[in-house]
């Protein structure tokens, strides 16, 4: 009996709009349109992207000035981890492969993707390093560490998704011309 009269005042509240409402889903972020220009390079890329687990979960991430704890813009993700979606850009970015072209491996490592609040200014901040290989675990053949900051339009959580996103676009740009750059990279 009070198992039926439990479960019936459950149904009433809930009937009534007592109890809360689920949160509404969180808004997804990715980078935007894909660039219509495409680059070229010598070889055909086997590109890999990584990340720590704590970057690449798919929150959006801000700092304030000089602290050393990082937090999140509650009910904003990205479509998918930070590193995927710069994998899919630099794909994206990349012309098809001539014929019969070496293989090269890439891997593109985000140290760093965040807002970060200082002196009234909220940019975004990426950083990585990027390595061309022979193939995976093989010679290590070029590397480059990549720095960027972009300014948001505003210091809250739409400029600076949309700072992070423009970020991530020119590193893949930065990470392309690089390749394109190496195309002397002798062969062992």
């Amino acid at each position: 009996m009070r198992l039926t009269w439990g479960l019936g005042c459950l149904l009433l509240l809930t009937g009534c709009g007592v109890l809360p409402k689920p949160a509404p889903p969180a808004a997804l972020h990715d980078l935007g349109a894909i660039p219509l220009a495409r680059v070229a390079v010598p070889w055909q890329v086997d590109v890999h992207t990584f990340a720590p687990a704590w970057l690449d979960d798919g929150q959006v991430y801000y700092r304030r000035g000089d602290e050393t704890r990082l937090a999140t813009y509650r009910d904003h993700r990205w479509a998918a981890p930070p590193s995927v979606l710069l994998a899919r850009r630099l794909r994206d970015r990349l012309a098809p492969p001539i014929p019969g072209a070496a293989m090269r491996w890439l891997g593109v490592e985000l140290v760093a993707f965040e807002q970060h609040f200082a002196d009234g200014d909220a940019p975004a901040r990426v950083f990585a390093r990027a390595f061309i290989r022979e193939r995976r675990g093989g010679p290590l053949l070029a590397s480059r560490d990549f720095a960027l900051t972009v300014p948001a339009a505003s210091a809250d959580v739409q400029g600076g998704v949309t700072a992070l996103a423009e970020a991530l676009d020119r590193l893949s740009g930065l990470v392309i011309n690089w390749l394109s750059a190496h195309g002397q990279v002798p062969s062992p």
